[in-house]
């Protein structure tokens, strides 16, 4: 795995070792089928390493546009504070797509 954790390019890998592991088990070729586990295993891996990535961000965003929002409304500055909700609530929705 190089570079940034991809949830797509992690499931490309779970697709490709699958089907390398199912090949080689088909022909008896037990190196093939080990390299698939090997390269599924892999790809899984970094599809979950993306999702806690994703969902880590997404926590971030949500706490500090909540503690934005709240300083808005105790400052009475309405600007802040729908900075805040809109940070807040691009935060929710990451953590909600990275479940």
């Amino acid at each position: 795995m190089t570079g940034s954790p991809s949830k797509t390019a992690g499931k490309a890998k779970e697709v490709h070792g699958a089907v390398k592991q199912n090949v080689g088990a088909a022909l008896g070729a037990d190196k093939m089928e080990a390299k698939g586990a090997a390269k599924r295993a892999e790809g899984d891996a970094e599809t979950t390493t993306a999702k806690a990535k994703g969902y880590a961000e997404g926590a971030t965003d949500s706490i500090v546009g909540g503690a934005k929002n709240l300083a808005g409304k105790v400052l009475g500055n309405e600007q802040m504070q729908a900075e805040g909700k809109a940070r807040q609530t691009k935060g929710d929705a990451k953590k909600a797509s990275n479940e």
